[in-house]
């Protein structure tokens, strides 16, 4: 657990389990085209303690006083309404990358969340292009949830060197 704010509770350090996969389809020794899948479970325990101010209004809730490895365990089975709640709890991605002569891409994708579990629902859209030691990553992501999020029209841009 790990403190964020001087007088701030201690809260779990996000942990997540990702379980993915994905296939190329190789249609000649330029063109190929990629798809991928991904479930992800975030390894923190439901809060669960209710917190009431002095007029008795709900305010928040309160992580449970446990370790790093029990709130590991007990995030599999601590939904308040049981196991189809845990259910929601799993965000899933997909994502699709045309790829020219390893050196030019195209890629689209997808990220949902359940409404009740933050409603983050996504979809990507982006390039990339690799020299011999350059690679340039362009993406723009466009919120297609009800829910305002920070993260809508985004534009992300990614550059790396490698060093030989």
């Amino acid at each position: 657990k790990m403190k964020y704010a001087e007088q701030g509770n201690e809260s779990f350090i996000p942990t997540n389990l990702r379980l993915g996969g994905g296939y190329e389809f190789i249609f000649d020794s330029s063109n190929s085209l990629s798809a991928t899948i991904e479930i992800n479970k975030l390894l923190v325990p439901t809060p669960s303690e209710e917190v009431y101010n002095s007029s008795g209004d709900l305010i928040a809730y309160r992580q449970p006083d446990i370790s790093f490895l029990s709130g590991l365990f007990k995030s599999f089975n601590d939904a308040p309404d049981g196991f189809s709640e845990e259910l929601k709890e799993f965000t899933y991605s997909i994502g699709l990358e045309y790829a020219f002569n390893d050196s030019f891409f195209l890629r689209s994708g997808y990220f949902s969340e359940h409404e009740l579990k933050g409603s983050r629902k996504f979809i990507t859209a982006g390039a990339g292009f690799i020299t011999n030691d350059l690679k340039i990553d362009l993406s723009y992501l466009i919120s297609t949830s009800d829910v305002i999020s920070p993260l809508e029209n985004t534009l992300r841009v990614g550059l790396a060197y490698a060093f030989d």
